[in-house]
């Protein structure tokens, strides 16, 4: 038997090592060595305190802060991996005592120690070392976003209203302003919401707070919205005072606009049904034309109402005091609305007036009471505008029986040459 095992043991063992060889051969061909790059990696600093405890911070520089790893192992292996898997670390322990700047990034996979190879790209953490400050600032409340039809934004107010915030003394220096930014969206109701954090410098732009810390704590930092109302308010005059010349009667005014929008609370709203504007604001004597007059009624509102209208100019109205001949009437009608008659093919009308275009006829009392303009009643007729240029013309109006036109109308025209192919207004 003995005999039998140690009988050509040369060629047992060449047999052997054959198998083992075989062996590796199919497991490399079957399961082989890969490589898989997983990117975004966050580097984690360990023993910060090397460099913080003497009174000094870091910053990483470069965006290092993220890495992409390149792990080699077996597929079977590397098929499991996955980003969460992987840990990079970089050890204050090991800055480069030379450039103090550059820390060595470790790389781990706990669950696969021994089993596979990696690298990280970059291969170092930049850190910027620096002395460290504290410092305390206001900070401002700020909204974004549209709050609900009907409202507006009242009031802010951060909470806390000031922070403390410490980190490299360079950007702590560089710090302007601190702002709470809180989204109200579809706001309508008062409410306190939760805020972002933003750091702006003197330029306006956004500081990277990443490498700094405030004591703002678990509560974070909040805002108060104090939301506000907004109602259609009419305007009305008092016209007792307005006087005409002999001869001539007051027809009426005419507002722009006729009604404010005014801010407030709900309850401020439901105690304001109009504006009124006393007669003094209107007063004239011997008008024997219309005029128009601005009025500032900023000194009518409510003490506590905004408008959209609010600037440095008070919130104007315009009020145009309509005056007519006996036996006449004004009637304002659209240039958009008057009537081409043999326009030029490819030209475009223009009017130098915009607005209406006020047309004055005469008759009985009976006929002007009852008597309108509609569309198609007022026209001009082009025939004699044949090029582009300035054109006077007469007004052509179809009036009614026992209605007729108080003077001769003429309106500027401008032709254009158009590319649409049609006339235009």
């Amino acid at each position: 038997m003995k005999r039998a095992l140690t009988k050509n043991w040369g060629l047992k063992l060449l047999a052997f090592v054959f198998s083992v060889l075989l062996w590796i051969i199919v497991m490399n061909i079957e399961d082989p060595v890969d490589e898989r790059t997983f990117s975004g990696i966050q580097v984690t600093v360990t023993h910060p305190e090397i460099v913080t405890n003497p009174g000094n911070t870091y910053q990483i520089l470069d965006d290092s802060r993220t890495v992409s790893v390149t792990v080699k192992a077996k597929r079977s292996i590397l098929n499991k991996i996955k980003t969460d898997d992987i840990r990079a670390t970089a050890d204050m322990k090991n800055l480069d005592v030379r450039t103090r700047s550059l820390i060595p990034i470790d790389i781990s996979i706990p669950s696969y120690a021994g089993r596979f190879e990696a690298t990280a790209n970059p291969i170092n953490l930049r850190v910027s070392i620096e002395l460290g400050k504290s410092e305390t600032f206001p900070i401002t409340a700020t909204s974004s976003g549209t709050p609900r039809d009907g409202y507006q934004v009242g009031e802010l107010k951060a909470n806390p209203e000031k922070i403390k915030i410490s980190g490299p003394e360079s950007v702590i220096d560089s710090i302007d302003k601190v702002v709470a930014l809180v989204d109200v969206s579809g706001q309508s109701k008062d409410e306190e919401k939760e805020a972002e954090l933003i750091l702006y410098d003197n330029n306006g732009k956004i500081i990277d707070s990443t490498q700094i810390e405030n004591n703002l704590g678990d509560e974070g930092l909040k805002v108060k919205i104090t939301m506000l109302q907004t109602k259609s308010i009419p305007v009305e005059f008092d016209t007792s005072l307005i006087g005409t010349a002999s001869g001539y009667h007051f027809s009426g005014i005419s507002i722009q606009p006729e009604s404010i929008q005014i801010v407030g609370t709900e309850e401020q709203l439901e105690t304001v049904d109009s504006i009124e504007i006393p007669a003094e604001e209107l007063a004239e004597d011997g008008l024997d034309q219309t005029i128009e007059k601005t009025v500032d009624i900023a000194n009518y509102l409510p003490y506590w109402a905004k408008t959209d209208q609010d600037s440095a100019g008070g919130v104007p109205i315009v009020i145009k005091i309509q005056v007519e001949k006996f036996g006449t009437k004004t009637v304002e009608f659209p240039y958009n609305s008057i009537a081409l008659l043999n326009a030029p093919k490819d030209y475009k009308v223009s009017y130098a007036e915009q607005g209406n275009l006020e047309i004055v006829v005469r008759g009985s009392k009976e006929d002007l009471d009852d008597f309108t303009l509609e569309k198609g009643n007022v026209s001009i007729n082009l025939n004699d505008c044949k090029t582009a240029g300035t054109y006077n013309v007469p007004i052509q109006v179809t009036l009614p029986d026992g209605i007729e036109l108080e003077d001769t109308i003429n309106v500027q025209i401008t032709l254009t040459k158009s590319s649409g192919g049609e006339n235009d207004q």
